[in-house]
C-alpha cells in the first residue's frame, strides 16, 4: 500500500471511527463514588476513627485518613469496569444482530447487481432503524469498505481497534497498581506515627522509674499507629485482588470479542461483500463488451457502406472513361477513312 493510500485510509478511519464504543469515561465514576464513598468515610473517621468502640472490622474501612482513599479508588475502578462491562454486552448484541440478521437482509433486498454505494446507503438506513449506534465496530467495519476504495482499509482499522482496547484500559491498570502503592504509604506512616510518639515518650521521661508509667501512657498510641499500618496495607491486598480480578476478566471478555469480530468478517462478511464486488464488475464488464460490439458492428456496418459507395463512383468513373474511349476511337476511325 502506497504512502498516499495510508494518509487517505487514515483520514477516513479518522472520519468514521471518533470514538471506540466500549469506551467507559472515568470522570464520573470517580464524582459519583467521591461523593458516596470518600466523603462519608473521610466523615466517619473524622467523628469516630479514635473511639474505642468502634468494631475492628469497621476500623478497618475508616479507622485512618489512607483507608477511604483505598476505597474510593476500588469502589470508583470497580463502577467504571461494570458500566464498561454493560457497554460492552450491549455491542456484541448490536454486532450479532448487524452480522447474522440485518446484513443478510440487506443484500437480499438489494438488486439484482447491487453495487457498493447502493449497500452502503441500505446499510446506513437499517442500523439507523434498528438503533445501532454509528461508532458500532461491525457497523464501522462495513461502512469503511463500502464507502473506500481500498479494500483493505478494514485491516488497518483492525489494528486500531487492538490499540484503543489497550488505551481502554489503561486507568482501570493505574489504579490496580494504586491501591497497593497507598496502603504500603499507609504502612509507612503508621510505622513513623508509633515509632514518633516512641521517641517523644522515651525523651520525656527523666528518671528510670518512670519508664514503666510512661510506656503504660504512651504504649495505645504506638499499637494504635502499628495497627493503622497494618490495616490500610491488608484492606489494600484484600481489595486490589478482585479488582484486578475482574478487570482481567473483563479484559479477556472485550479481547475474544474483537477476535469473534475478525473471524466472523475475515472469513464470512468480506468474502461475501467481495462476490457481490466481482458480481458488480463482472456485470459492468458484460456491459462494456456488449456496448463494444454494438460499436464495432455499427462501425463496420458503416465502413461497407462507404467502400460500397466508393465501388459505384468508381464503377460510374470507369463507365464514362469507356464511353469517352469509344468516342475517341470512332473520331480516329472516321478521320483515316476520310483521308483514304
Amino acid at each position: 500500500m502506497s504512502i498516499a493510500n495510508i494518509n487517505n485510509t487514515n483520514d477516513t478511519l479518522s472520519d468514521s471511527a471518533n470514538s471506540y464504543p466500549i469506551e467507559q469515561p472515568f470522570k464520573f465514576p470517580l464524582i459519583i463514588t467521591a461523593l458516596l464513598v470518600l466523603l462519608p468515610a473521610l466523615a466517619l473517621y473524622w467523628f469516630f476513627g479514635d473511639s474505642s468502640s468502634i468494631p475492628r472490622s469497621l476500623k478497618l474501612f475508616f479507622g485512618n485518613w489512607i483507608s477511604p482513599i483505598i476505597l474510593w479508588f476500588f469502589t470508583a475502578s470497580f463502577l467504571h469496569l461494570y458500566l464498561k462491562k454493560g457497554k460492552l454486552k450491549k455491542e456484541q448484541r448490536q454486532s450479532d444482530l448487524l452480522n447474522n440478521q440485518l446484513l443478510a437482509s440487506i443484500i437480499s433486498d438489494a438488486s439484482s447487481d447491487p453495487d457498493k454505494n447502493e449497500l452502503h446507503d441500505a446499510l446506513q438506513q437499517s442500523t439507523e432503524k434498528n438503533g445501532i449506534k454509528k461508532a458500532n465496530l461491525a457497523r464501522t467495519r462495513l461502512s469503511l469498505f463500502l464507502s473506500h476504495h481500498d479494500n483493505d482499509v478494514d485491516e488497518i482499522f483492525a489494528i486500531k481497534e487492538r490499540e484503543y482496547l489497550k488505551g481502554s484500559f489503561s486507568l482501570p491498570r493505574f489504579m490496580v497498581w494504586a491501591i497497593p502503592i497507598l496502603g504500603f504509604i499507609g504502612t509507612v506512616w503508621g510505622i513513623s506515627n508509633g515509632i514518633a510518639h516512641f521517641s517523644d515518650a522515651m525523651t520525656s521521661t527523666n528518671s528510670v522509674t518512670d519508664v514503666s508509667s510512661m510506656l503504660k501512657e504512651n504504649l495505645p498510641l504506638v499499637t494504635n499507629s502499628l495497627a493503622t499500618a497494618f490495616d490500610t496495607t491488608l484492606l489494600a491486598l484484600l481489595l486490589s485482588i478482585p479488582l484486578m480480578m475482574f478487570m482481567l476478566t473483563l479484559e479477556k471478555e472485550e479481547e475474544a470479542y474483537l477476535i469473534d469480530l475478525d473471524e466472523r468478517w475475515f472469513h464470512d462478511i468480506k468474502p461475501l461483500l467481495q462476490q457481490q464486488s466481482l458480481l458488480e464488475s463482472s456485470s459492468l464488464a458484460s456491459q462494456n463488451t456488449t456496448s463494444i460490439k454494438a460499436t464495432e458492428s455499427a462501425n463496420t456496418k458503416a465502413g461497407t457502406k462507404i467502400i460500397a459507395n466508393e465501388i459505384k463512383q468508381l464503377s460510374t468513373q470507369i463507365k464514362a472513361l469507356q464511353e469517352t474511349m469509344e468516342d475517341l476511337y470512332e473520331t480516329v476511325f472516321t478521320s483515316k477513312l476520310g483521308k483514304k
